[in-house]
């Protein structure tokens, strides 16, 4: 399934780019995920984690995240989502977004290397995760619509 959609996704707009540490040998495809902030516009080009194994790795041992870099976490439906930081080197901002494809709510510059449980109240099928600080910069929030093609993952 996912090299059918990984072909429809390069065709209408993702990206190959060198592989981050520590994935050597690996080449990280990306789909544009597009928000309506109250700035304007944006785009990121995100990483898909659409399995178990990628949804608990995430950006683990990530030194860098690129500008209007980011990973979307696919759920197979909507819930109360809850993401922690034990080996994540980096504060990144996370965006919670519900099956109708709005913005649920932010969690703000997520401390790195903490176990501590982060989500935002209600459920979401969602979840962005971009470089702490960028959603504020951005003007991104609450109830914003956001645009990307991507399957459900069975699990």
């Amino acid at each position: 399934m996912r090299r059918s959609y990984l072909f429809l996704l390069c065709v209408l707009g993702c990206s190959s780019v060198p592989p981050q540490e520590p994935d050597a040998g690996v080449e990280v495809f990306r789909i544009p995920v597009t928000i309506e902030g109250a700035n304007g516009r944006v785009i990121i080009q995100a990483e898909v984690a659409d399995s178990s194994e990628e949804r608990s790795k995430g950006l683990m041992f990530r030194e860098h995240l690129g500008e209007n870099e980011g990973m979307i976490f696919l759920f197979p439906q909507e819930a109360q989502q809850s993401f922690w930081m034990r080996n994540t080197l980096i504060p990144l901002d996370m965006i919670f977004i519900r099956a109708d494809r709005t913005i649920l709510g932010i969690v703000e510059n997520a401390e790195p290397r903490t176990d501590t449980p982060r989500s935002v109240p209600g459920p979401s099928q969602f979840v962005l995760e971009i470089a702490g600080g960028t959603s504020r910069t951005l003007g991104l929030g609450p109830d914003q619509p956001v645009t990307f093609m991507a399957p459900l993952p069975n699990r």
